[in-house]
């Protein structure tokens, strides 16, 4: 595979979780109606980057890398915009998707 073709996968990949966490992040509005239309509209983006992603990263590992990191910056959203209290609990489970995220992409078979 082409190495700008997955920078570019890559890339897409990137948009879908930073859609996904606007998206997400837009449920704390005032005004319900308002946050479910962005939040719709948002993830609705979040998808379509990913299903670009997929054409040249493997479904399992883009899934993952999505997902981890959508978590880990929704919650350094809520910790950091919202105000929201991280718990010890919490931040070892980032480190352990970080680690996670590492080694699923290390095991990544390349064709």
């Amino acid at each position: 595979m082409e190495k700008r073709e997955l920078f570019k996968a890559w890339f897409f990949l990137i948009c879908a979780i930073v859609f996904e966490v606007l998206g997400t992040s837009f449920l704390k509005m005032e005004n319900i109606v308002l946050g479910y239309f962005f939040m719709a509209v948002f993830i609705g983006f979040s998808y379509f980057f990913l299903s670009k992603a997929i054409k040249k990263i493997q479904v399992g590992i883009a899934y993952a890398v999505w997902e981890l990191l959508g978590v880990i910056f929704i919650l350094l959203v809520s910790f950091i915009i919202f105000k929201e209290i991280l718990t010890l609990t919490q931040i070892l489970g980032i480190v352990c998707a970080i680690a996670g995220i590492i080694l699923i992409n290390i095991g990544e078979v390349r064709e």
